[in-house]
């Protein structure tokens, strides 16, 4: 497994773990937390996260697919990990339901523009042959994190209440957008991508002549 791969598998783990703290318990945040708000209230800040990332992803996704070769997705997937965890860290200034709305929303748009990017470059830097297997092991990966902090997270927020497990999310995701930094200077150009396009291309090429008879 390569560098890039490794460390995308390792930061991805990191904002899984983060985000899957806060999932058990994000619906008795809201309605012990949350002045005025009630069962509706849970399910109005879901709709809201998931219509708004619905309608953000494609057209981001589409404009980083145009832009300046992996460098666009690198900053895309960087700052919205980034983004992603202070805003769960905002949680803990939340008060009334419009603030989980907004949080909800911004949550949406920065979901949308780090896990498109994420993908791309995951898949531009697969190693050859090892396709299931690095998939498999983010996979593994993703799933041990989400399953193990669920526990954690309900309780760090029964022990330590709602404030300190806001704090731990997003210092933990924080922690996890920065790992990706380094891999910066691998990204690729669009120039630069266009050539290993075109060398794969005659490899496969090459192969195929070669299984003649």
């Amino acid at each position: 497994m390569n560098t890039f791969i490794r460390a995308l598998i390792v930061s991805d783990f990191l904002l899984y773990f983060s985000y899957g703290l806060l999932t058990p318990i994000f619906a008795v945040f809201i309605t012990e937390q949350i002045v005025g708000a009630n069962i509706e209230t849970v399910g109005t800040a879901v709709a809201i996260y998931w219509i708004v990332r619905s309608l953000t992803t494609i057209p981001l996704a589409r404009w980083m697919d145009k832009h300046d070769g992996e460098k666009d997705e690198f900053l895309f997937m960087f700052w919205g990990a980034l983004l992603m965890s202070l805003t769960l860290m905002s949680l803990v200034f939340a008060t009334l339901p419009w603030h989980v709305y907004l949080i909800q929303v911004l949550f949406g748009v920065f979901n949308s523009m780090a896990i498109p990017g994420w993908r791309i470059l995951f898949t531009n830097h697969l190693d050859r042959g090892k396709t299931g297997f690095e998939w498999g092991v983010w996979d593994v990966a993703v799933a041990l994190g989400t399953g193990v902090s669920a526990y954690i997270g309900s309780y760090i927020a029964d022990i330590f209440g709602f404030n300190t497990l806001f704090i731990i999310v997003g210092s933990i995701g924080i922690l996890g957008s920065f790992l990706l930094i380094p891999i910066y200077r691998h990204t690729h150009t669009m120039r630069q991508l266009r050539g290993l396009h075109r060398r794969t291309s005659d490899e496969l090429l090459e192969v195929a002549s070669l299984d003649k008879p």
